[in-house]
């Protein structure tokens, strides 16, 4: 009985591990993703400001520009910034996220714990005790 105590609760315990090993991942994976993507608003944002800023040269030369032009490049530039800023809050979160979850390392050591320690060869406090009883009646003490 005890031994199969023990194996579900390392059972539980292994399932538990491969979890928390698969979240790491995914949330690596996820942040090497927003990182990407921040990558690219960057650039295109500075594109973007580039673009913005010819135009106003040509403005000042004194060549005709369309206002709407610049104020839609305005628009994207602005719209570009709101979407880096949530990138970096979604960074933020992963990044809080990844400080409260195990480590690889801490889950190799829980491993070997599990390992070492070796829970099949332990009994309950309820097995010791229905033991010590039964050794007590064995030996007349108790009835």
């Amino acid at each position: 009985m005890a031994t199969r105590d023990s194996s579900q609760v390392i059972i539980r315990i292994m399932h538990d591990i491969k979890a928390l090993d698969s979240n790491v991942r995914l949330i690596a994976q996820q942040l090497k993703l927003i990182k990407r993507n921040e990558r690219i608003l960057a650039r295109n944002l500075l594109a973007l400001s580039k673009k913005l800023n010819t135009l106003r040269e040509e403005l000042g030369s004194g060549s005709s520009v369309d206002e709407s032009k610049i104020q839609e490049l305005q628009d994207q530039i602005l719209h570009m910034r709101e979407d880096l800023m949530k990138i970096q809050e979604d960074v933020d979160y992963l990044k809080r996220q990844l400080q409260k979850t195990l480590t690889s390392e801490d889950i190799a050591e829980l491993k070997y714990i599990v390992e070492t320690i070796n829970p099949l060869e332990f009994v309950t406090y309820k097995q010791v005790g229905e033991l010590v009883e039964k050794k007590l009646r064995e030996m007349g003490i108790i009835r």
